[in-house]
């Protein structure tokens, strides 16, 4: 039986930092997915191709899970089934801060998974994440608290309204797994304990009160907060142009290149506001327009 699986990206994160030591990210998935496919019979189409190292990686360590949880009675069939093979592609642009790579270990995790008999549970998944490198959490439905380095913390958050983000990128890439290990970053981290603290209870109460504009409150503070850890040059002038065109706030990948504008779903001036930017800021490159979702990952029988 073949399996089709997908998991949104994200637009970086809605807020990151720490309370009390204790690092966590706030997730802001949007419709831009990683897919996989199962135990394929036929020929696959041209953007469908075998697994890149860490999602290999990811599939491999499913088995040993598997064997782990599931007891003796399957263990011996596990043992003489041989490893499926899974193929994967993506919508999701690699190394800006968009949940990549966490995106594609979740949908060939999953997909392995299914072919060997049963899904993973989520707190499977996030352990399989967490093994390979620093991760995002979007394959939890709707918006997580989420440590992003050991999983301690994952507090969903409710369901995000529906937001249109316009994402721009300032240029080449970042390694999530080196920048996590950089000196001092711990120590910087902490320094903006305080905002991070205002940031997520302005989040919460937007999202239960679906009020994008406090959302958007609490994403402008957390990525002016980070400007120590990862200096973003024009991410002051790309907030004023937004706010300008009725912007509710800016949103960052806090470890990536991208920045965004968050706009409500419905009728915003974004065509004015993009054609603002590229002319005021002609260094941003425009990436993409996309809308947050709160699907979480999904898979289906082919």
């Amino acid at each position: 039986m073949s399996y089709y699986v997908r998991a949104p990206g994200t637009c970086g994160e809605f807020l990151q930092g720490s309370i009390d030591g204790q690092p966590f990210l706030v997730t802001c998935p949007i419709n831009r997915y990683s897919y996989a496919l199962s135990d394929v019979k036929q020929p696959l189409r041209p953007y469908f191709c075998s697994l890149q190292p860490k999602a290999a990686l990811a599939a491999q360590q499913v088995k040993q899970l598997l064997m782990r949880y599931e007891g003796n009675q399957i263990t011996p069939w596990l043992y003489r089934k041989q490893r499926p093979m899974v193929y994967v592609r993506s919508d999701i642009a690699q190394g800006k801060g968009m949940a990549s790579s966490s995106a594609d270990i979740s949908v060939a995790a999953m997909a392995t998974a299914l072919a060997y008999g049963r899904p993973l549970t989520l707190d499977e998944l996030k352990e399989i994440c967490l093994s390979i490198e620093p991760s995002d959490a979007s394959f939890y439905p709707g918006v997580v608290q989420f440590d992003y380095i050991s999983g301690v913390i994952t507090e969903p958050l409710g369901n995000c309204p529906p937001m249109k983000i316009m994402i721009f990128d300032e240029g080449g890439e970042i390694d999530t797994v080196a920048f996590n290990a950089q000196q001092g970053l711990r120590d910087l981290i902490a320094e903006k304990e305080p905002y991070i603290l205002e940031s997520l209870a302005l989040f919460k109460e937007g999202i239960a009160q679906h009020d994008v504009s406090l959302i958007g409150q609490a994403a402008t503070l957390s990525a002016f907060a980070n400007q120590r850890i990862l200096h973003k040059p024009m991410l002051y002038e790309l907030h004023e142009i937004g706010s300008h065109f009725n912007s509710v706030g800016t949103i960052i990948a806090h470890s990536g290149t991208i920045m965004g504008l968050l706009f409500p779903s419905d009728g915003a001036a974004l065509a004015d506001c993009k054609a603002a930017v590229l002319q005021q800021l002609p260094n941003l490159h425009y990436l993409d327009t996309v809308e947050t979702t709160n699907e979480g990952i999904t898979f289906m029988k082919r």
